[in-house]
């Protein structure tokens, strides 16, 4: 079966020419200055995971507002496009760095916002940054790493968001029954967002990213205006990686089915529907996370060792198992067991995804491309199924009803993996991305 491959007309880019790989000791140190992107994604997300019953009591919102005010702040991830862009035209370095800045100034918008509207409007312009944040720290990871350790070291990216999720886990058990509540969690996170900024001085521009700019300064071309950038931003729908695009995004979107109804619904359903308390909901989340950080790892060295066609589709198909359990179960330990595989399998999903999404552009588009597949078209899923939930849940007798018909999502993801995923273990990012025009066709044995 023919898998998603570039096609060969188009507008002829650059020829990349060769780069010097980093020593060990500086990979290192760029892991450690771009870990803090994905720390506070799961720190910020899981404010919103555990704190929404406390914001929806704070502005008196119903299931059909709170989906309503959870897509719209996920639409700010979508909008991280237009800035993760930037960084195929300025490169990868300055854009992270500006990334961090702006998300900390709007999250101290988030804490101090007076109503629901504000809430929403500032916590959806975080996404933007934060989402952006993430995309360029991928981007940079997997552009800098030796192609036998990408896999793991974009799983150790992931699996740091741990640290973030402990953080925001034990924050919300001190702070969710205290005058503080959840504007305090927002508070918190700022500090040390501005002592990363300063951290980041040391970053250097990927040596990828170098390369292509001395290939064409050698051709004579000259960066794209930033307009120019702009009107071109769905150049990879109309060209070569047009299939790959619109595949990879398909698998965000199935697995954001689960993600979605997940992080938005869970402390709800086990607070509201099932009489939790917030130490419990608390520890649950830090249970959860703690297996998803491992599902991370396991992921990535599964990617390394049986490739990545094995490896998504059966975290794909145990999240979907997994999730259809949590919301359809009763019990304490029945809907704290299935929250744990949940999130195991689904933390572990989207690795392997990101490094899918990572590894099938060229360097020329790189950040384009997975921002369009993660960040945008891939988030389409994500971003309706909480409202859609929202407005079910009465008509299907319950918020878990509502929420466990999502868990078909990843069946439908492992269908584009089986037959349109290429494999890409063991491969060069130039063999499995070559400038465009020079693409080869690549099946998926």
């Amino acid at each position: 079966m023919q898998a998603a491959q570039p096609n060969s007309s188009s507008t002829e880019q650059p020829k990349v020419a060769s780069w010097i790989p980093r020593p060990r000791r500086y990979l290192a140190a760029l892991f450690a200055m771009l870990m803090s992107a994905t720390i506070f994604e799961g720190y910020d997300i899981t404010i919103f995971h555990l704190a929404t019953p406390e914001i929806a009591r704070t502005f008196h919102l119903a299931d059909p507002a709170i989906g309503l005010m959870a897509t719209i702040v996920r639409f700010g991830g979508m909008l991280s496009f237009f800035v993760v862009i930037l960084a195929d035209r300025y490169g990868r370095k300055p854009i992270i760095s500006v990334t961090v800045l702006c998300y900390t100034v709007l999250t101290l918008f988030t804490a101090l916002s007076t109503g629901v509207g504000s809430f929403t409007i500032f916590q959806s312009a975080s996404q933007i940054f934060l989402a952006a944040e993430f995309g360029v720290a991928v981007t940079m990871i997997s552009e800098e790493f030796p192609d036998a350790r990408r896999g793991r070291a974009i799983a150790a990216l992931h699996m740091v968001a741990f640290l973030g999720v402990t953080a925001a886990a034990l924050t919300y058990a001190l702070m969710a029954e205290s005058s503080w509540g959840w504007r305090g969690m927002y508070m918190l996170g700022i500090a040390p967002l501005v002592m990363v900024a300063f951290l980041r001085r040391g970053l250097r521009e990927t040596a990828r990213f170098n390369a292509l700019e001395r290939a064409r300064t050698a051709a004579g071309q000259a960066r794209p205006r930033f307009w120019t950038s702009i009107r071109n931003c769905l150049i990879p729908l109309a060209g070569p990686y047009r299939s790959r695009l619109l595949v990879v995004a398909g698998l965000w979107n199935s697995i954001g089915l689960i993600g979605g109804p997940t992080v938005t619904y869970f402390s709800l359903y086990a607070k509201r529907d099932h009489h939790w308390k917030s130490h419990q909901v608390a520890a649950a989340i830090i249970l959860a996370y703690a297996m998803g950080a491992i599902g991370s790892m396991l992921s990535g060295f599964l990617m390394d060792r049986l490739g990545r066609k094995f490896t998504t589709s059966f975290f794909y198909l145990l999240s979907a198992a997994a999730m259809y359990a949590l919301f359809t179960s009763d019990t304490y330990g029945a809907i704290l067991a299935s929250e744990v595989v949940t999130m195991f399998a689904y933390q572990a999903a989207r690795t392997a995804t990101s490094a899918l999404s990572t590894e099938l552009f060229p360097t020329a588009i790189r950040a384009t491309g997975y921002s369009l597949c993660v960040q945008v078209i891939g988030q389409i899923c994500w971003m309706l199924s909480p409202v859609v939930i929202g407005l079910l849940s009465a008509q299907l007798g319950g918020l878990g009803n509502a929420a466990s018909i999502f868990a078909a999502g990843p069946i439908l993801g492992v269908v584009l993996v089986v037959w349109f995923v290429p494999e890409t273990r063991g491969k060069t990012l130039e063999e499995l991305s070559p400038s465009v025009g020079e693409a080869p066709p690549i099946t998926s044995d």
